[in-house]
């Protein structure tokens, strides 16, 4: 079989309609949903996206930020698509579902082609392409705006498929061939990972279209394809190379360890995880084919661990090999059902853990590559593998539409649920109980809405699930410290810490309860702690120098140098310091530190009381006053009015500057408007690093970690 049999034209645009009409169906009810889960830290909220001033980071920092060389993950045309259409719709979540359902049918179309090109009979490629294009295991890849990374790796691997096809078609004009499909290679690589299986994907459909024995088959398809292959190896190996530069590692940072909560396969011998990954994979072709019970998250534990010589997962393993030895041997005799469990197996191989362990044990997201395959060998079951011109019967084609309309309304029913994070967590609660994570992010939602019991007891259930779950167990001692339950707040911090010695938020939150209920010196020990192994830590060096203020430790003044070093002249960290020069009486220290921030930030309120307050010490009233003149506009407060008509009462200077500016200022009096700045001194929201591993997000220290994980 050397050459395709072309299929008209016309029936080609018409299955390009339905395919381009099944997608907008099935993903229109997601459209509306707003940025949920990682959408947020890689979209709505990384700088880097919104402008083009931030085109060059993308290329030179890990997928999830931070600095060079710390990185688990390089994405950086994933990053710039999202950048793209950031700057043209201004980062409306609208924009990004409409890019993303319209990156799913694209592909659902370029699979068609890549069938048709393969010679697979027309019906069985159309329907192959129909039930991946409605698909509910889509919906985390689609849905979910940084899912984007698993449809656009997707569409330049079928891109490199489509043009290696070529290649091989047309000999004459290999070069420039040669060269498209391996710019779709490159993008694809620099889009995700699980990319670089496309040169294998090729040599596979190169077996299915040529002739002879099965050795003759590899022997041409491997001479066929050999520039593709090599010209993939080069770019593969400068990827690797690339993302040591970036990351630190050819596949992540050598200090990154994958958090057992996110994969526990991670810890376990390669035997171990083979039979267990392989049970999953079995896991994976139950929710392709009865895709009822769908779900965002499958941590620890909600997929049992097996040890040792587990039964279920050697004939797990077993199985599958078994079924690859019948694939690749059954290739010339059922072409269809070979290649769609070859192709399923080979695109599964970067992230099922068989080869090596991945940051997560399980997600649906991962089968979008993947599922192709298993559509392909779906569609070959139910409409038959008898060869053109045999067509198939009614029966067989009502059956086909039949799945494709079930798997289109559950697709339906799933876009919901990522409608933003209440509806996620909540939904992954339900059909994850036994995942500690899922109810760990319930909870989290639960205390950002003030649901404080139902966080408490979802927190609990997270810490009961995996006891080792420090962040759970900060979350908990939070919310206990906010129901007034201080003694039991701070077990949970010391048990966080206990879990994990370095942690930054546990150590800030031990400290700051034990100050509510009055062990200063207690609360010293654990910001010292706390500051001596996490030395960069601008949180825990702010609450340090506030409290050693308040104990009258000598050391206090250098403290507050030292926090206000680490935080890079913060301008919050700087007026606490201002407040702090002010009570001691050092005037011209505090006001100079004030003019600093507002030289930083004119309109900050607290830096404006702040002159005002020392010129009024100073009995300087007239400058009070024309610092006071500037406090008002902005927040419109009565007692600001007041206080300028008491200065105008007491000083004859300001009387006659005021006579001329009353009118103006009586009439912004209104209710306080409130100003940013204006207020008590609080610890800046500032983003330690990650801590144990799993957890990217990047924990701010006044609450657990926002759940992330991608």
């Amino acid at each position: 079989m050397t050459a395709n049999r072309r299929r008209p034209v016309r029936p080609q645009r018409a299955e390009t309609v339905l395919l381009l009409a099944a997608c907008l169906v099935c993903y229109a009810n997601g459209l509306t949903g707003n940025f949920t889960y990682d959408d947020k830290a890689i979209v709505r909220d990384d700088v880097r996206v919104h402008a083009p001033s931030g085109f060059g980071t993308i290329f030179t920092t890990p997928y999830f930020g931070g600095p060079r060389g710390l990185g688990t993950g390089y994405r950086p045309l994933l990053l710039l698509s999202f950048a793209v259409q950031w700057w043209v719709h201004d980062g409306e979540a609208l924009g990004f579902h409409l890019g993303n359902v319209a990156l799913h049918a694209l592909v659902a179309i370029l699979f068609a082609r890549f069938l048709a090109k393969l010679d697979v009979p027309g019906p069985t490629a159309f329907g192959a392409a129909m039930l991946f294009a409605v698909h509910p295991i889509h919906v985390e890849a689609v849905t979910s705006l940084v899912g984007r990374g698993e449809t656009l790796a997707a569409a330049f691997v079928f891109g490199f498929l489509l043009a290696a096809l070529e290649v091989r078609r047309r000999p004459g004009g290999r070069i420039g061939l040669v060269a498209i499909a391996l710019v779709c290679y490159a993008l694809g690589l620099l889009t995700k990972e699980s990319a670089a299986v496309a040169p294998i994907l090729a040599f596979l459909a190169f077996c299915r279209l040529e002739e002879g024995t099965l050795r003759q088959k590899f022997r041409t398809a491997l001479r066929r394809g050999l520039p593709l292959y090599v010209g993939s190896a080069a770019l593969l190996a400068a990827s690797f190379l690339l993302r040591r530069w970036v990351l630190g590692g050819y596949l992540k940072a050598r200090t990154f360890r994958i958090f057992e909560l996110e994969n526990p396969l991670a810890p376990l011998g390669a035997g171990e995880r083979a039979s267990n990954a392989a049970a999953i994979l079995l896991r994976y072709v139950g929710r392709l084919l009865v895709p009822l019970r769908l779900s965002a998250d499958e941590s620890a534990w909600s997929i049992p661990v097996r040890h040792g010589l587990d039964a279920v997962g050697i004939t797990a393993f077993l199985l599958l090999a078994a079924l690859s030895v019948a694939s690749v041997v059954q290739l010339r005799r059922r072409p269809e059902t070979s290649l769609g469990f070859l192709f399923f197996a080979v695109a599964f191989a970067p992230t099922a853990n068989v080869l090596f362990p991945t940051g997560t044990i399980f997600a649906e997201r991962l089968a979008y590559l993947p599922s192709a395959g298993f559509t392909l060998l779906l569609a070959t079951a139910i409409l038959g593998d008898a060869p053109p011109p045999a067509m198939p019967s009614r029966r067989r084609v009502g059956l086909l539409f039949a799945v494709a309309l079930f798997f289109a309304a559950r697709t339906i029913v799933r876009n919901p649920v990522w409608k933003d994070d209440e509806a996620l967590f909540t939904g992954t609660a339900r059909t994850s109980p036994g995942s500690a994570k899922a109810h760990y992010n319930l909870a989290w939602v639960s205390a950002e809405k003030g649901r404080l019991p139902a966080a408490l007891e979802h927190y609990t259930l997270a810490t009961r699930i995996y006891p080792k779950y420090f962040d759970a167990w900060a979350g908990r001692g939070l919310v206990e410290q906010r129901l007034g339950n201080l003694a039991e707040a701070e077990k949970a911090f010391l048990r966080s810490l206990a879990v994990a010695p370095t942690y930054e938020n546990g150590f800030f939150r031990l400290g700051f309860v034990r100050e509510l209920f009055g062990d200063l010196a207690g609360a010293e020990r654990a910001y010292a702690d706390g500051l001596a192994k996490n030395p960069k830590s601008t949180p825990i060096a702010f609450r340090l120098a506030l409290l050693r203020l308040r104990l009258g430790r000598p050391s206090a003044e250098a403290d507050w140098h030292h926090a206000i070093a680490l935080a890079r002249g913060s301008i919050t960290f700087r007026l606490g310091y201002a407040r702090w020069l002010f009570d001691q009486g050092r005037m011209a220290e505090a006001r100079r530190e004030a003019r600093e921030v507002l030289r930083r930030r004119p309109r900050d309120v607290t830096a404006l009381r702040l002159l005002a307050d020392a010129s009024r010490d100073r009995g300087q009233r007239f400058a009070e006053g024309l610092a006071v003149e500037k406090i008002l506009p902005l927040t419109r407060a009565p007692a600001d009015l007041d206080r300028l008509l008491s200065i105008a009462a007491e000083d004859a200077s300001y009387r006659a500057r005021f006579a001329v500016l009353e009118k103006s200022l009586r009439a912004l009096r209104s209710e306080p408007a409130g100003h940013p700045g204006d207020g008590a001194f609080s610890v800046e929201r500032a983003r330690p690093p990650a801590d144990g591993g799993g957890d990217r997000s990047g924990a701010q220290p006044e609450r657990p970690d926002r759940p992330r994980d991608r």
